[in-house]
């Protein structure tokens, strides 16, 4: 048996008429209708059986699509806190069973400790986490977790008195963001951690991280594997191996031998920021595995280098890729 779960950045999906940035014309009846229309003809190409989605400030506008795409006529739509007053959320749709969807904002117990005199400086998600559980095999019984996120971005966070193009105020405006964005995985983490460690229960991130696969802040998500020298217990080893997270683009790329992905361009710059991750229950080599990750799909027909380019980008596609990962149940 095969499931499919995808990850979408919709691009400020909401309704006509209604402004969803203080500097952003609303859409019109028209533009609506064209964004509509494309993110259902996406959803219609990837065929996922879940998918998460960011940056949706209507849930009703969600609803729309999905009913348009025709993917899921009698699953789970919702976007828990998109009332176009509350900024830009997060969105599931599913057509397996799930759970009750909760909308996670405040971070975990634990995250405000200081070191050397230091401590996160940020104690909420800017997009509240999404986590619920999924039936991904009825006949078994079999469920995972899934969280979809959205990360902060690259985009600095300025001080609004300093002049416009101030390069000292750019850098500290990509550093605020960072160690917001930092700040966010470790918490993320602890969400992970708190939901798989100590049991066989497996788990899944979608999202956008708005990082790199191999960033610091992507690996403060996955974790790190222990060495294979480390001389420790195998119940110590087995422990480690119990709390790590599994790129599905590195799955992939390692059995394909190279690599030609990207779900986002910016000023000429190909990456990866959006992400698929797993537990060790979905890892190829872990032999009590119950499933494996065998296909990772981009959506990126799309996107175009605006450096070899004169397009412009207008705002009925997104400017992310879907990606889709294949799930073969075992």
């Amino acid at each position: 048996m095969d499931v499919k779960v995808g990850t979408f950045n919709v691009l400020n999906l909401a309704r006509p008429g209604e402004r969803y940035y203080p500097d952003e014309a609303p859409y019109s009846a028209a533009e609506y209708e064209k964004k509509a229309t494309w993110i259902a003809g996406q959803l219609a190409l990837m065929r996922a059986d879940v998918v998460g989605f960011q940056e949706v400030f209507h849930e009703e506008a969600l609803r729309d699509v999905c009913s348009r795409s025709g993917q899921f006529p009698d699953g789970t739509v919702v976007a828990p806190g998109a009332d176009g007053a509350s900024g830009p959320r997060l969105g599931l749709a599913s057509r397996l069973p799930t759970e009750p969807v909760t909308a996670i904002t405040d971070f975990p117990a634990g995250m405000d400790v200081a070191v050397d005199g230091l401590a996160l400086p940020v104690g909420t998600f800017s997009r509240p986490v999404l986590r619920t559980r999924v039936v991904l095999d009825p006949a078994e019984g079999t469920t995972a977790t899934f969280f979809v996120v959205h990360l902060k971005s690259k985009r600095p966070i300025r001080d609004p008195q300093a002049p416009e193009h101030d390069p000292r105020e750019e850098a500290l405006g990509k550093a605020r963001a960072l160690i917001r964005r930092a700040a966010e995985a470790a918490a993320l983490r602890f969400l992970v951690l708190e939901e798989v460690t100590g049991n066989a229960q497996p788990a899944i991130v979608l999202g956008d991280l708005n990082d790199g696969a191999r960033a610091v802040t992507t690996d403060i998500i996955m974790g790190d594997s222990p060495s294979r020298f480390w001389p420790r217990d195998p119940d110590d080893r087995k422990a480690y191996w119990d709390r790590l997270l599994y790129s599905a683009y590195e799955l992939t790329v390692r059995r394909t031998g190279r690599d030609v992905s990207y779900t986002h361009i910016f000023n000429g710059h190909y990456d990866n920021l959006d992400h698929i991750l797993v537990t060790q229950e979905f890892y190829e080599r872990n032999p009590q595995r119950i499933a494996d990750v065998v296909d990772l799909r981009y959506f990126n027909d799309h996107l175009f280098d605006s450096q070899l380019s004169n397009d412009r980008r207008d705002r009925i596609a997104s400017d992310h890729a879907q990606i889709v990962a294949e799930i073969r149940l075992r």
